[in-house]
């Protein structure tokens, strides 16, 4: 594999895992605001709190992810919080350190990334249930998630996502030139 197509993958699942482990602290450490007046739904806004000896535990572990706990922890989240943290952890830490200058955003809207990203919420879905039964540490998350990819289910729902990505820029394509 040529060293820049090398460097592309890696870089893939450096924001994949910056995205699988905001999930990971979202899935154990949200609660509600208890004190926090009900929005127009009567849903309470979500707060991500991990306690010191979680923040501990991913300092020892997974300090290269610790700023993105840290710009979370005690704030409220929810989906826009949630997907700002992360693209701003990876273009803080990741983008011209872990892998070269201004990759961050090409990396984001390739076709690889966002199929690695739909498997992975596949996966999460798949296993929610497995997965709420009792805490796992985020490298079991890693773990099993890398092990479920190799499936034969897993791999042909790759092929598939990567082939509809294929027709779908192969119809844009087409259209374009029309």
């Amino acid at each position: 594999m040529p060293e820049q197509q090398e460097q592309f993958q890696k870089s893939v699942l450096q924001i994949l895992e910056a995205v699988m482990f905001e999930n990971w602290l979202r899935f154990y450490f949200i609660t509600e605001k208890s004190d926090a007046p009900a929005d127009a739904n009567g849903e309470k806004p979500l707060l991500l709190s991990v306690p010191e000896k979680g923040m501990e535990r991913i300092r020892e572990l997974y300090p290269h992810l610790l700023p993105l706990a840290e710009s979370m922890n005690g704030r409220e989240v929810d989906f826009e919080t949630s997907r700002r943290a992360v693209c701003t952890f990876v273009l803080e830490h990741l983008d011209g350190a872990a892998m070269p200058r201004d990759a961050a955003a090409g990396i984001f809207e390739s076709a690889t990334f966002q199929i690695q990203m739909q498997l992975f919420n596949t996966w999460v879905q798949m296993h929610e249930n497995q997965l709420d039964q009792g805490f796992l540490e985020f490298g079991a998350w890693r773990r099993l998630f890398a092990q479920w990819r190799e499936t034969p289910g897993a791999r042909e729902l790759a092929g598939r996502l990567s082939l509809a990505g294929r027709n779908a820029t192969s119809a844009q394509t087409g259209a374009t030139a029309q």
